[in-house]
């Protein structure tokens, strides 16, 4: 298992200030993989862009299975829209893709059949996420479904991200990515930091055909759903050494000692 076997860059050279210059680069990267749902993906990407405050700070890093070539065409005209089209993958590897090929300083995981329907709610998300300066935390909202019980569209600092060694396993065929991140942050909370941040009144609503608010499609059939448990079980510990390193990172910071580097921008994926 290679997932969490990054380490942070601990150089002298490395410090935790953020500055502004790379400001060009965008502010929150949306990773949205799609499948046979052009017309959901483009009212995802509508309601995003019409409710931010900032959309130009936005990107969406979208994959695209190769044979899906009605969703070749999604743009935005508002919208960065990043391209990735590939042969058909699994959730886990089009994810870790996706952040690979993202610039944002936070990630964020979109479904294609989500409608948000707060306005400014990067700007609510950003001010959230900036009070904490060690880049360690994660934010969700109210997605009318699962809403605080678990992250569906979880948002973190690439920093983060980084440290845990990417966003998740790639071996997750289709669920559990979001329990996989709530986990590893609910072991950081019994490691004595509490970064744990819903926002019920940023509404990304969720339109799942298991909530009643979409028909059945292909997409929604569930195929090898016991693997992805056989796999959330395997991870355990990797969870529980990822949210170790979250902690150190932490306590160095707070000790004012030079913790990992803020991430800005893409870093080469080893997973």
């Amino acid at each position: 298992m290679r997932y969490f076997n990054r380490r942070p860059d601990w150089g002298p050279e490395r410090g935790l200030a953020l500055t502004r210059r790379e400001s060009r680069l965008p502010d929150i990267s949306l990773i949205l993989p799609t499948r046979e749902r052009p017309t959901q993906a483009r009212q995802a990407l509508d309601s995003v862009a019409r409710t931010a405050d900032r959309p130009r700070q936005l990107e969406v890093i979208l994959y695209v299975d190769l044979d899906d070539v009605p969703s070749h065409g999604i743009e935005h005209p508002d919208l960065k829209v990043v391209k990735l089209i590939r042969p058909r993958a699994k959730m886990g590897a089009m994810t870790q893709a996706c952040y690979a090929a993202s610039a944002g300083r936070y990630v964020m995981l979109l479904n294609d059949d989500v409608v948000c329907r707060t306005a400014g709610w990067d700007a609510a998300i950003l001010a959230r996420l900036e009070q904490y300066a060690d880049d360690v935390a994660l934010v969700w909202g109210n997605d009318l479904f699962r809403g605080a019980t678990l992250p569906s569209h979880p948002i973190l600092a690439r920093t983060a991200c980084a440290i845990m060694g990417g966003v998740c396993p790639q071996k997750y065929h289709r669920d559990y990515i979001d329990a996989h991140i709530y986990d590893v942050f609910c072991a950081l909370r019994r490691l004595g930091h509490d970064r744990l941040v819903y926002l019920p009144d940023v509404v990304f609503e969720h339109m799942h055909v298991e909530a009643g608010k979409a028909p059945f499609d292909n997409t929604a059939v569930k195929q090898r759903k016991t693997d992805d448990e056989l796999t959330y079980i395997a991870w355990a510990e990797e969870r529980w050494l990822a949210a170790a390193r979250l902690a150190r990172h932490i306590e160095t910071a707070a000790a004012g000692l030079r913790p990992a580097a803020r991430q800005r921008g893409p870093e080469r994926a080893t997973l």
